[in-house]
């Protein structure tokens, strides 16, 4: 179980969103705990009990098939593909931020967006290495992002109870509230979204009915744990109002550590570690999106041309590929924007742009998992979530209704006007996604159609 702890570890824990979490403030301590009993919980829960039970390796691309069909499918499929394409570049838009505040230097945004370009195509490359490769690359990515957390959350919180706290932490100000950084509420829900790629290689695991509910179970307390407690540290030691989406850790680590030599080593050391940790999740990623989208050109959900997978080490190629096409295409459009806009600390805007789509395309999981089992009552199921029909309303209806609200606040938060810049550019970009994806879901189709009628000749 070990192992499949630490590809949850790597898959889930991610560095990028640490800073936009405690950019809630306080209460994001409430808000952990309340999405870990009403959102996180019933999330692992559920993709336990439909990875246990159906093994083919589409996951929730076949999860959302047999509940809803084709159509439902196909879209959940192009969702959950291209929001990785589209968080990629977020993920290095931060590197190049992070690298450049470990150098002293101040990077434009032509040399952010060409640094994130280029990792973009390097990380394509490596994601077509053998399974062996890319497990090792996850599982050190697992252990220094534990690492990264504890020494955040330690060390901040350290400084912290030695020399004050730079943000309040009575009993109030910990409660779930609107009141700071509700655009950013999102960005849990993101950062626990992951399960599914475990609960999709359930066949390759020797006993997976019993060990994918516990290490989901013990995963998600760890997870959530990490995640609090990285969020306190930076909350500890940096003022709210001045917390960085982007350089937010290291400004953290740096306040831990101090500037003195030895201690510049260590952050030298620490942001090494974060690099890493950025290049380790999107490969993670990697593994699960493109197999996905792989299994749904199979399957005629998407066209053929997604089929293509290394002869040497049979992961995904064409998939590969074209999430650095992709990843290059939002970059120009990051720069696109800068022009417009003027405004250059754009990572919001590239981060929201994957992040929505990945949202987005779990809508549909969980209404698919009740209808499963209500209707499905002849397929024997590895393992069943306790509590019957009652408890399943909730682990569908509940995780359903948060996720909507999602992607509301992405947009607008109750109570803050909403901020049109961003509307539009984001908007923007997600119009081209969905009418991009419904070009490649109607050549999947007619591709569909084709191969049948072949079939029907053939055997007429």
């Amino acid at each position: 179980m070990t192992g499949i702890l630490l590809v949850a570890v790597s898959s889930i824990l991610v560095i990028d969103t640490v800073a936009a979490s405690a950019m809630i403030g306080p209460s994001a301590i409430g808000w952990w705990l309340l999405f870990f009993f009403v959102f996180f919980l019933p999330y692992g829960l559920v993709t336990a009990e439909l990875g246990t039970t159906y093994k083919d390796e589409g996951a929730i691309v076949d999860w959302v098939h047999r509940a809803f069909g084709r159509d439902a499918a196909a879209r959940t499929s192009w969702l959950y593909w291209v929001n990785y394409s589209l968080w990629v570049p977020a993920v290095y838009y931060m590197f190049a931020i992070i690298s450049a505040q470990l150098i002293g230097i101040e990077l434009s945004s032509f040399a952010i967006a060409i640094f994130a370009t280029a990792m973009t195509w390097l990380t394509s490359y490596i994601a077509t290495f053998d399974v062996e490769r890319l497990t090792w690359i996850a599982s050190l990515g697992a252990i220094f992002k534990s690492a990264i957390m504890l020494i955040l959350g330690v060390g901040g919180l350290y400084v912290g109870f030695t020399n004050g706290f730079a943000n309040p932490f009575t009993i109030w100000d910990t409660l779930p509230s609107f009141a700071d950084g509700g655009t950013y509420l999102p960005v849990i829900i993101f950062n626990v979204m992951g399960f599914e790629i475990i609960a999709g290689a359930a066949s390759t695991f020797k006993d997976p009915e019993r060990d994918i509910p516990k290490a989901t179970v013990l995963g998600g307390i760890l997870i959530t744990f990490f995640y609090l407690l990285a969020s306190l540290g930076i909350l500890a030691v940096i003022p709210l109002a001045e917390i960085s989406d982007s350089s937010g850790v290291i400004d953290a680590f740096e306040l831990v550590f101090g500037t003195s030599g030895g201690a510049q080593i260590l952050v030298y050391v620490v942001g090494i570690m974060v690099l890493y940790t950025l290049v380790s999740n999107v490969v993670t990623w990697a593994m699960g999106v493109n197999q996905t989208v792989v299994y749904s050109a199979k399957q005629g959900l998407m066209p053929k041309m997604f089929e293509g997978v290394s002869q040497k080490t049979g992961m995904p190629t064409t998939a590969s590929w074209a999430n650095a096409w992709m990843g290059t295409a939002t970059m120009v459009a990051y720069l696109v924007m800068v022009g417009v806009t003027g405004n250059e600390d754009l990572f919001w805007n590239v981060f929201s742009l994957g992040a929505i789509g990945l949202l987005a395309s779990y809508v549909m999981m969980f209404p698919a998992f009740l209808k499963l089992r209500l209707s499905d009552k002849e397929t024997v199921r590895g393992y069943t979530i306790p509590g019957g029909t009652p408890v399943a309303i909730f682990c569908s209806v509940v995780p359903t209704l948060i996720l909507l609200c999602g992607l509301v606040f992405f947009f607008w938060v109750p109570g803050f006007p909403m901020d049109m810049e961003y509307f539009y550019t984001v908007g923007t970009g997600l119009l081209i996604a969905m009418i991009g994806g419904e070009f490649l879901i109607a050549k999947a189709k007619s591709e569909h159609r084709e191969a049948a009628d072949h079939k029907s000749v053939a055997a007429a």
